[in-house]
Order: structure tokens, then sequence, then C-alpha cells
């Protein structure tokens, strides 16, 4: 039976089936009647919406991050905003980013040992539908949270302590397992590829042209020697400090929200993006275009760690539970 014989009722349920929005908008344009359909008003905002949420779901939790307001507190449920092309797009483009840190996941969580690597496997849909959860919640804490109105110094008065409580307690202590679970994966990317240390250039340089200083010679680029008196590539020196400093300036971008460290992942690691551009002009090295992203965001930003680990220990605290560990509750081992 052809598709185009079909009465208009089978060929809705057959767009409200498809899970993909990019493949609803390539089937309507293979007929000028599918086409027809998908134009009509009362129709395309329903289906769209629909592949929405089995694509980038669960919506309601992208809605509260695509809406939110620094003049309302973000624990306050919000009526939704109606069905509309502008949210729609809006919501795409984080459900992106949502996508790709779940695709993300296993490279992250699965590393190390032989017997990690061997454990890696791709996310299920249940999973990844818990790894977009917790991004979304995450982004939404980053934008009430971590922002120029929360400094250093009023980050253990009690009023901004219980804000940032309210927000927390809506969820389950699963649920805020769930939130560690994907921060020790942002955590890991920033210290692996955004900002690694001193240590991890130096072990990487190593792997790669071996300890002779013999090695070093023949990798082409400018040389130097560093505190250790090996002669390395400058590249391999431009790490973010040693243990301690490097702790601190992880503990300074983990106030990223989960877009704003994308867009740096993206760029560090698959060199995509202008970061590294400032008036047309090409940086010198990643950690150059990272200081002038993170510069960008103001005084308020630096020396100043994230709070969500520190509130997630507070409500838990609260209901009198043990602490949650936070690192494997997105999937199921």
């Amino acid at each position: 039976m052809l598709l185009q014989s079909l009465p208009n009722e089978t060929l809705l349920q057959i767009l409200h089936s498809i899970s993909s929005i990019q493949d609803i908008l390539s089937l309507s344009l293979t007929s000028h009647r599918l086409h027809d359909l998908l134009s009509r008003p009362a129709q395309r905002l329903p289906i769209l919406f629909d592949a929405a949420e089995r694509q980038f779901g669960p919506l309601h939790s992208a809605i509260r991050v695509v809406t939110h307001n620094s003049t309302q507190p973000p624990h306050n449920p919000r009526r939704s905003p109606p069905q509309s092309l502008s949210l729609l797009k809006q919501l795409l483009h984080v459900g992106e980013v949502a996508n790709t840190w779940a695709d993300l996941y296993p490279s992250i969580h699965w590393r190390g040992t032989e017997r990690e690597c061997a454990s890696r496997r791709l996310l299920n849909e249940n999973e990844r539908y818990r790894v977009r959860r917790a991004c979304y919640r995450t982004w939404l804490y980053d934008l009430a949270f971590h922002n120029p109105n929360h400094t250093r110094y009023t980050r253990r008065q009690p009023p901004m302590v219980r804000s940032r409580a309210a927000l927390l307690r809506a969820w389950s202590t699963h649920e805020m397992g769930e939130l560690l679970d994907f921060q020790s994966m942002t955590r890991a990317a920033v210290e692996l590829f955004i900002c690694p240390s001193d240590v991890t250039f130096i072990r990487r340089h190593k792997e790669r042209y071996g300890e002779t200083p013999m090695a070093s010679l023949f990798h082409p680029g400018p040389l130097r020697y560093g505190n250790n008196g090996c002669r390395c590539p400058a590249e391999a020196w431009e790490g973010w400090g040693g243990d301690v400093e490097h702790y601190y300036v992880v503990e300074d971008m983990l106030k990223l929200d989960p877009g704003q460290m994308m867009e740096l992942y993206d760029f560090v690691v698959n060199g995509k993006g202008r970061l590294g551009m400032i008036d047309g002009m090409a940086m010198e090295s990643n950690k150059e275009a990272v200081k002038a992203f993170v510069a960008g965001l103001g005084e308020w930003f630096e020396n100043n760690g994230e709070t969500m680990g520190e509130t997630v220990r507070f409500v838990v605290g609260e209901r009198g539970e043990e602490e949650v560990n936070g690192w494997g509750d997105l999937v199921l081992e």
C-alpha cells in the first residue's frame, strides 16, 4: 500500500510516532500531501513537540532552563509557556547540548584501567534520559546560582544557602546523586581536556615522544626547558598548575553551565568555534583562548568555586540520609 493512499488520520499517527524532528522534516519533503499536513499550525507544533520530547526529553526540565528568569526564585513552579516555534528552537539548542553530553558519558565514565575500558558500552534510552535530566537541572542551578550575584563572599550566608537548598529539595536523593554523577563527568572533561594539569601535560608528552630529550628534537615547534630540566615543546608546559592550583581552577570552571562547557570542550578537542580568535587574530594556545573566555565572564568568576556539591550534601544531611556518591548513579552497572 502506497503512503499516499493512507487517510490523513493514519498519516498524522505516523508523524506523531517519529522520534526525531529531523526525520519528520525529511519525511514531509517527500510529498506535497505530507508537507501540507505538517504546514497546518494546529498539527505542526504538537507533532514537533512530541518528537522533541522523545529526542530531548524531559522537556519540562529543559523548558525551565530556557524560561529561567533571574527575578523569580528558581524553585517556584511556573506555568509552561504555550508551544511555539521560538520556544522549540531554544529547546533544540539545550537538547543538542544534553544529547552530546550523553554521547560523551561512556568514554568519560568508563576510562582508565583496562577493566573499566572493557566495560564501556552505549547508554540505553532510559540512561540517556537521566543524563539529559541531570544536564538540564545542572544548567538551571548554574543559571540561578553561578552568576555575578553570588560571589565568594555571599556563598556561606544563610539566605543564600536556603535559596540554593530550596531548589534541590524538590528532587529525590537518587536524583541528586544523578546531579553529582553528571558533575563528575564535567569535572573529568575539565581535568582531562579543557584545563589539564601540568602533570597531565607532561604525561601525555612522554607517552607521545618518549622520555629522552632527543625525542623532543624531532617535534616541530618552539622548545623550552621546564622546571625539571626536560627540554619539551612549549605547548607541553601549558598546563594549569600543580595539584593544589589545578584543584581550584577546576572548582572555578565547574560553575560554567553545560552549554558553556561544551563550547570549550568542542574548541579544545574538536577545534570547533571561534574561541581562539580575538579581533580576527588567532591565539597561540588553547589555554589563552580558555583564559580569555573566562575573563569575559567577570571578576566574580575567579576564586569562587562551584556550590552545587556542598548544597547537595547539605540537603541530604537535612534528610538524615547517607551521603550520596554520585559516580555511576546515571547508569545501570
